[in-house]
């Protein structure tokens, strides 16, 4: 038994990147959960659109300074100015410069005000406070470099410790490991490296130059005094006293100099839940539960295809309208189109319709299911390589098509590609024509795409990330 069994359980104060990207909320939600059942009390920094999914977890909410709210902060602005930049590297440069280090000051005030209050509930004696760090919320790091301290941690002792939680690609730069955000793979020997060094210089010294200058500026305005001269993302991953990637190491390049603080806890697993009051469509039981019963080879059993745009990106051209035009009207094919969100709808003429002449019996738009739910019965998903979606699949033993350029949708999509997992259309809006054959290919492959996603899967289950997040915890808490 550790010598801090006898000790009450630290409080838990959850830093997350909620307010504009639900993919980094439901991971922590997660945590969150699995802590508050083992009687960790948990505060957990959110917008106050996501505040029901938070309380729903068993932690305390607290809401994010007003500048990162939907309401007053520049969410808005920054997304008709990004819309101005081409997709792929231009626009991940106009993110770094904006949804990145825009947040900083904002995350900082929540991170004190959420800091001092969790210290006065649990008063300066007996309980320690220990901070999980969604490694995208920037806002804890200035006290790692030396800023001064919230009220009631100022008298003796030392900042709560940190453990980094990183729910996006591992994008530490590594020997091996090409630069984010090119969606390179990696490539071998002498050459190789080379390779990797010069794009890494090209990238540090003049893309981004403003976002890596930028950064350290809003850490030192923030109080942060010997701040490294190192790139924003591995920063965010390597200045926590630890460090857990969510995934599985076979989902990720190999890392032979990973820092030793740095560690794979292993992907969540797939939820059972479906939110109360959801109700299944009514072809449900019929379309998508008996036609998975019937025998491979049988001619009446359809291939289930789910194509989802994702929950933040809501332009169903790039990705809904050209599958539906691929696979409309095919026997052999039932095509489940997910917007993303309960109450949502297609704006007219997005979609093929039968108006049109297409036929489209063996299509169903919906505006939401439960991805494990779905997934549980596709034989492929079509994504826009958001890495929450590809977790989704991994666990469930889906292969995947993979179309996404934006964030760090790219990296995602290499990643599929490297795992032999699925195939990277190396585009956010791929042809009708691209997406048949991508299709095809993964459904008349010899069964070489869902092979080696069940044989994923079934790694992958092998491990629980939620007991690594509570071990590496005691181990954080001080003897």
């Amino acid at each position: 038994m550790s010598d801090t069994a006898d000790k009450p359980l630290p409080a838990i104060l959850i830093l997350c990147t909620s307010s504009t990207a639900p993919g980094h909320v439901l991971p922590l939600c997660a945590i969150a959960r699995h802590l508050t059942a083992l009687s960790y009390p948990v505060t957990f920094v959110g917008g106050v659109q996501h505040r029901a999914l938070i309380e729903s977890s068993g932690s305390a909410f607290f809401p994010v300074h007003e500048s990162l709210t939907l309401e007053k902060g520049p969410y808005r602005q920054w997304g008709m100015e990004r819309a101005r930049y081409a997709e792929g590297l231009p626009r991940m440069v106009q993110d770094f410069k904006t949804f990145f280090i825009g947040q900083i000051a904002g995350q900082v005030a929540s991170t004190r005000a959420a800091l001092e209050a969790v210290r006065k509930g649990v008063g300066r004696g007996g309980r320690e406070v220990v901070v999980i760090n969604e490694t995208m919320w920037f806002g804890y790091l200035p006290w790692k470099w030396g800023a001064e301290r919230p009220e009631g941690y100022a008298e003796g002792g030392a900042m709560p410790r940190s453990l980094g939680v990183n729910v996006t690609p591992l994008m530490l730069d590594g020997e091996g490991v090409p630069p984010f955000p090119l969606g390179l793979l990696p490539a071998e020997g002498k050459e190789g490296r080379e390779r990797d060094a010069l794009l890494r210089e090209w990238l540090y010294k003049y893309v981004v130059k403003e976002a890596y200058d930028g950064f350290r500026e809003r850490i030192r305005e923030a109080g942060g005094v010997e701040v490294p001269d190192e790139w924003m993302i591995n920063l965010s991953v390597t200045a926590h006293d630890a460090t857990l990637q969510l995934c599985h190491p076979l989902l990720e390049y190999p890392r032979p100099d990973l820092p030793g603080h740095v560690k794979f806890a292993g992907s969540l697993p797939p939820s059972k839940a479906v939110p109360p009051g959801f109700r299944f469509p009514e072809w449900w039981q019929k379309e998508v539960v008996e036609n998975a019963a019937l025998p491979e080879g049988d001619e009446a059993r359809r291939s289930v295809v789910v194509v989802s745009q994702g929950t933040l990106a809501r332009d169903y051209s790039m990705l809904l309208a050209p599958t539906v035009r691929a696979l409309a009207g095919r026997k052999d094919v039932l095509v489940i189109a997910l917007l993303g969100k309960q109450g949502l709808e297609t704006p007219p003429g997005i979609l093929p319709s039968a108006g049109e002449g297409v036929n489209v019996d063996n299509v169903h738009v919906v505006d939401f299911i439960p991805y494990d739910s779905v997934l549980s019965y596709a034989d492929v998903m079509i994504f826009n390589a958001g890495y929450g979606g590809f977790m989704h699949c991994v666990v469930n033993g889906v292969p995947v098509v993979a179309a996404g350029l934006t964030e760090d949708k790219c990296e995602v999509a290499a990643r599929v590609e490297w795992t032999g997992v699925g195939l990277n259309l190396r585009t956010g809006r791929p042809s009708p024509s691209a997406v048949a054959a991508a299709v095809d290919e993964i459904l008349g492959s010899g069964g070489k795409y869902r092979a080696r996603a069940k044989e994923l899967a079934v790694e992958v289950a092998k491990g629980n990330p939620l007991e690594v997040v509570e071990r590496e915890l005691r181990a954080l808490t001080r003897g």
